[in-house]
């Protein structure tokens, strides 16, 4: 009887595990994506800017909105950038979003939005400047930030992983706590 009790355990227990494991995973990675390990913020109205890209990939240039600006615009979407490679001296192509749907829109824990206007890809790592073409179509209180770029694909896929981990660690629990109540 004890055997068949912990044998009839063992499932929805390991079921419970697994679904905290990954639910783990899955906070850690979006913790990631809310707070982004490399980025670099500075004023919208400062000129150009030198920042460090420790890795290649693409990269994602943001407008920061403060807290409590209810009427922000849409004149920063116009903003146009120009990104130099500093070890180099080649030039990186911009990308303008403009005001598109499926981008990853953030805020943090401050009430700052951020948003992005557009991206570029690194080739490799090292020194970079950026020059805003056009700073006056940014309002002088926004700040702008680079981070590593984020698909929304892959934050959708990350958020269903998130709620389907949590399912399975809910419905893992309460099948333990049923099973050794006897309740089934």
């Amino acid at each position: 009887m004890a055997l068949e009790t912990l044998q009839s355990l063992a499932v929805p227990a390991a079921t419970a595990i697994a679904g905290g494991y990954i639910l783990v995973l899955c906070v850690t990675r979006l913790r990631r994506v809310i707070v982004p390990q490399v980025k670099h913020r500075f004023s919208a109205a400062g000129g150009p800017q030198q920042f460090v890209l420790p890795a290649a990939g693409r990269y994602t240039i943001c407008v920061v909105i403060p807290p409590l600006t209810f009427i922000a615009g849409t004149s920063h979407f116009s903003a146009s950038f120009a990104i130099t490679n500093r070890d180099t001296g080649a030039p990186c192509d911009y990308r303008s979003h403009g005001r598109a749907l499926f981008q990853v829109r953030r805020s943090d824990m401050r009430g700052r939005r951020i948003i992005p206007l557009g991206s570029f890809n690194c080739d490799a790592p090292g020194r970079f400047e950026i020059v805003c073409r056009n700073p006056d179509v940014i309002r002088q209180n926004f700040e702008l930030e680079i981070s590593p770029h984020v698909s929304a694909i892959r934050l959708v896929a990350l958020v269903l992983a998130t709620i389907a981990s949590s399912t399975v660690l809910i419905g893992g629990v309460v099948l333990s706590a049923l099973r050794v109540t006897g309740a089934i």
